[in-house]
Order: C-alpha cells, then sequence, then structure tokens
C-alpha cells in the first residue's frame, strides 16, 4: 500500500493571471530533522525540502529487473505516491499521470503553456510551473485523480529561468517556495497567493560584457529557514548562499564562499539535521601531463555550512566531476563522481561532521550518477546502467543494465523509478525497477 502524502491544504478555485543546532522555539513550521527518514514517497526533485534523495523504501535490495516501460518523450523527473505524476519537457504544455503498477496512464492534461520546471506534490495536488510564450510565468494546481486543473495563479508569480531544469517548487510545512526571478518567493498551495517574497538580489545585472540574469536555485528548507544562491554559471560571479526565515522571509545570514574567478554555485543547496552543503564547479578545467598517466586537476569543491550561522564547517575538492548533487542519510553525504581522463566512476560515502571518507566504490565503467538512499542501500546510476550498493560498506549488490543513462532513481515502496536520458531535448522513458 502506498501512502499519499500530506500537506495542509484546502482546495479553493482560484483563476488569475557538510555541524551546529537551532532552538525550534524561535522558528516557524520548524520541519524534522534531514536524520529522520522521510516519508515512503517522492513530492519533489530531491524528494523532499532538504534534497536529501533519502527515503525510508525497501526498494529492489537483492537483485533487479525491469517490471516496466513508458513513454518515450521529452519529460521532467516523476514525482510519486501511489502513481507517477510528470510534466512535459521545455516547449510543450503537458501533465500526466502513470499507474504505478503496470505504467499504463492514468489520465493527462494537454491544456497547460509549456512547462520548464519538474512539478511538485502534495496534498492530492500536483503543483505545475508553466511559461508561456509572452514569458508569463503562472502555477497550477491540477487534482491528482483526474488532472484536472483546481485553480491557476497569474498575479504576483514568478519564476527562475534556469536554463538547465529540474527546478520547481519546494514544498514543506504547508507552504510552496518557488525560486523567482529575484530570489525565493512564498505561496500558499490551498490558492496559489503569494505570502511574502525575499528579494535576493536583481533579475539583471548589468557588466562591462553581456547582461545576465540571475539563476536561483531551488529552495532547501531546513530548521525554520529557506536557502537558495545564484547559479549563474556564464556570469561566474555567484558566490554568496542566502538562508531568510521560513516564515516572514526575513534575512537570516548570508555567507560568501571563497571561490576563485571562473567558479560558480551549483545544484542545489542539500541539508543535513545541522549541516548545509553546497557544490561548486571551475567550467574550465584540464587535464595534467600529456602520457597515459595523465590526471585530472579536479574542478569541483565541496562546502559544508553550519545550518544555524551559515560558517563553514569543513571544505573538501574533489578529484573528479561530480555530475549529479550529493545525498543525505543520517550522518552521511554519498557523492558520485566521474574521472574524465581514465572514464572512471566513483562513489564516496563521506562524514558530514568532517568530510572524512569512509568508503568507496569504484568501476571502470563510466561515470556514477544521482545516488539515491533507500533503507540500506544507494542506489546510481553507472553509464547506462543503474547499481545497487550497500550502505554499510560500500560493497556493490547488482548491477542491471538499463539500455540509456538513467536519471536520480526515485525509490518509493519497493519500486526504483528511472528517468532515461534526462533533458529537456530528450525522448525519455519511465522505467520501473522491481526485485526478481
Amino acid at each position: 500500500m502506498r501512502r499519499r502524502t500530506a500537506l495542509s491544504t484546502a482546495g479553493t478555485l482560484l483563476t488569475g493571471s557538510l555541524a551546529g543546532c537551532i532552538d525550534a522555539a524561535d522558528r516557524a513550521a520548524t520541519p524534522a530533522s534531514s536524520d529522520d527518514p522521510p516519508t515512503n514517497a517522492w513530492t519533489q526533485v530531491g524528494g523532499d525540502a532538504q534534497h536529501t534523495q533519502y527515503v525510508d523504501a525497501r526498494g529492489p535490495r537483492d537483485g533487479a529487473e525491469i517490471a516496466w516501460e513508458a513513454l518515450g518523450r521529452p519529460v521532467y523527473p516523476p514525482v510519486v505516491d501511489d502513481a507517477l505524476y510528470l510534466t512535459e519537457g521545455w516547449t510543450d504544455g503537458a501533465a500526466l499521470s502513470l499507474a504505478a503498477d503496470e505504467g499504463d496512464e492514468r489520465w493527462a492534461n494537454d491544456d497547460l503553456p509549456p512547462s520548464r520546471w519538474a512539478p511538485a506534490l502534495g496534498d492530492d495536488r500536483l503543483f505545475v510551473l508553466s511559461r508561456t510564450e509572452d514569458n508569463v510565468v503562472r502555477l497550477h494546481a491540477l487534482d491528482t485523480e483526474l488532472g484536472e486543473e483546481v485553480w491557476v495563479r497569474e498575479e504576483g508569480i514568478t519564476a527562475a529561468s534556469s536554463s538547465r531544469p529540474p527546478s520547481g517548487p519546494t514544498i514543506e510545512a504547508g507552504t510552496l517556495y518557488l525560486p523567482s526571478n529575484r530570489g525565493i518567493l512564498a505561496v500558499h498551495p490551498a490558492s496559489g497567493e503569494p505570502e511574502w517574497e525575499a528579494t535576493l538580489g536583481p533579475h539583471v545585472m548589468d557588466t562591462d560584457g553581456p547582461m545576465w540574469r540571475t539563476d536561483w536555485a531551488k529552495p532547501t528548507v531546513t530548521a525554520g529557514r529557506v536557502i537558495t544562491f545564484d547559479l549563474n554559471d556564464g556570469y561566474q560571479r555567484g558566490r554568496e548562499v542566502y538562508a531568510v526565515d521560513a516564515g516572514s522571509g526575513e534575512p537570516d545570514w548570508t555567507t560568501e564562499l571563497d571561490l576563485p574567478d571562473g567558479w560558480h554555485l551549483k545544484w542545489r543547496a542539500v541539508a543535513g539535521s545541522d549541516s548545509v552543503f553546497v557544490s561548486a564547479l571551475r567550467a574550465m578545467v584540464a587535464l595534467q601531463g600529456g602520457d597515459d598517466e595523465e590526471e585530472w586537476t579536479g574542478a569541483e569543491r565541496l562546502f559544508a555550512l553550519d545550518a544555524d550561522s551559515g560558517t563553514v564547517v569543513w571544505e573538501q575538492e574533489l578529484t573528479g566531476k561530480t555530475l549529479r548533487p550529493v545525498s543525505y542519510a543520517e550522518g552521511t553525504l554519498y557523492v558520485g563522481e566521474w574521472l574524465p581522463d581514465r572514464d572512471i566512476g566513483r562513489l564516496h560515502a563521506l562524514n558530514a561532521s568532517d568530510g572524512s571518507v569512509e568508503w568507496s566504490y569504484e568501476t571502470n565503467a563510466g561515470a556514477v550518477l544521482s545516488p539515491t538512499v533507500a533503507g540500506d542501500t544507494v542506489y546510481a546510476g553507472e553509464d547506462e546502467a543503474l547499481v545497487a550498493v550497500s550502505r554499510e560498506d560500500g560493497e556493490r549488490r547488482w548491477r542491471l543494465e538499463i539500455g540509456d543513462r538513467p536519471g536520480a532513481p526515485v525509490v518509493v515502496d519497493d519500486t526504483a523509478y528511472l528517468q532515461t536520458d534526462p533533458g529537456h531535448n530528450y525522448a525519455s522513458r519511465i522505467v520501473a525497477v522491481r526485485e526478481r
């Protein structure tokens, strides 16, 4: 039996336009610790509002086979409770639902403007952001049983124009948090009515060269704070991580990371029980030497910030490239890595308190992508396969060929759902993997 997620809202029809602690009494709607396993559902990109990619589910632990395949069209990653929900990628306006058991289509709503964001799920509503050809952003709430529009909101709604979807809303404690075009927008999910907006920077930046638009990361909600940063990789000047109060949007702390020119922040913040983890990328890297022993210089940094103050607790430079965000579960970070010079992939388990390595899994089959933690297992992409690795010691349990590059596994109950070839320009399959 799959369980629906709960979000305290009421259906209202509206049309229109890697360490610290916190005093919960001083915070509005402080969520549970990230060390508490989330419910057995996948409500948004990253799995939960902390983006841990961690869920209390068994998954296919001791073996695996493909149970069913569906679609073959550009879509964003699914959100899942007792069914799957997706939005069409980039240029087409559609939302659809698939049955979890066999992948049959339950419903499709083709009457929406184009979507450039993944959806979010809560209280029998699917929340979808759209952008019209005239650049008008709308927030839609669809009924999850039939796909019918319950309300749509245009007035006061903005969203960051990310060049690398998916982004989408973040859901936590009865509020939707959107990456607005200037920072963070908090919205009431029953109506789409904006509650507050935190302006963290301009939408357009004039420089001596080109003009750049800010591109705010999907908000991370933890310990009564909402955290984001500008991840515009063209301008490459984003250094600040911002935290605002989840109840009011008032500024809490801002941390400027010590990054040289040519670096920028990437993905989204991932929150542990008392820390926030942020990744940075150097866009231009090179191979050292010129023989068979040449090595990758290292192009990634991982920062752990104290969630209470924003103070940098530790920093680690990675030897390879991380092609997807890290995941977090019960005091451990899981980092997928790729060494391009040797086409070697690695999965590291890092102690979240100091960044030390607990174990490493290595493969010569290519990059290790998108780790997701479910129960005692880490699921990750490995080139065009899905692998299951023990959380205890990093030993591989099984490897299953998928036939295409898998996106981040979405694990609910006994099933891992995969979007193949993630990206808005590709025709993705949705693949369900279950134990043999």
